[in-house]
């Protein structure tokens, strides 16, 4: 076992401690346990410092954790390739980098959908929900600004429902994750092939 199989295993192991630390922060005093303070103090420096760029947040989704995971992702990759004697190209590298943030953005991309088609499939089932303020009235004021603007670039000029955006947004977003993904996918491809 050489020095990158090693670091590549402490970069596993990390990548999964800082995972549990993100979903921790989904249950609301599981972040003041013991075990949940002690992976605060391993995996919260390394978390913060993709929690400065602010561009990363928008309304009340926070993509920083998923960005941290997926750069770690990425460095175990580059372990695991060293570590079998494939050995350092700048092309290999540049290859890793166009597909990491490719990955981000159709993470991104896909989860934005998600969550609009959750939203559009409740909204079928039970109505608006805004009787009184409930998860969806959250939902929907963390939702709105995306989707309105995505459906008023189709849009342009045209008043539109709260449906219809949802519908234009989550078809746009879906086919725009794949065709970003097929890009990446071929970009990296042709990098990697380059001699260097």
């Amino acid at each position: 076992m050489n020095i990158f199989s090693i670091l590549a295993s402490v970069v596993s192991i990390y990548t999964i401690l800082c995972f549990i630390r993100v979903m921790l922060s989904w249950f609301p005093g599981a972040e003041f346990s013991r075990f949940g303070q002690v992976l605060c103090q391993m995996c919260d420096p390394y978390l913060n410092i993709f929690r400065r760029f602010r561009f990363l947040r928008f309304s009340s989704f926070d993509f920083t954790p998923a960005i941290a995971l997926c750069v770690l992702m990425a460095l175990q990759s580059l372990f695991l390739s060293l570590a079998t004697g494939k050995g350092f190209r700048l092309s290999t590298l540049l290859a890793a980098l166009v597909t990491l943030v490719g990955s981000i953005l159709t993470s991104i991309l896909g989860f934005l959908a998600l969550i609009i088609l959750v939203r559009l499939i409740v909204y079928i089932l039970i109505g608006d929900g805004q009787g009184s303020y409930s998860i969806w009235t959250a939902v929907d004021r963390a939702i709105s600004p995306v989707i309105f603007r995505i459906a008023g670039l189709i849009f342009r000029n045209q008043t539109i429902s709260f449906v219809k955006a949802m519908v234009v947004s989550f078809i746009t977003l879906v086919t725009f994750s794949v065709l970003l993904s097929y890009a990446v996918r071929t970009l990296g491809m042709m990098i990697s092939k380059i001699p260097f």
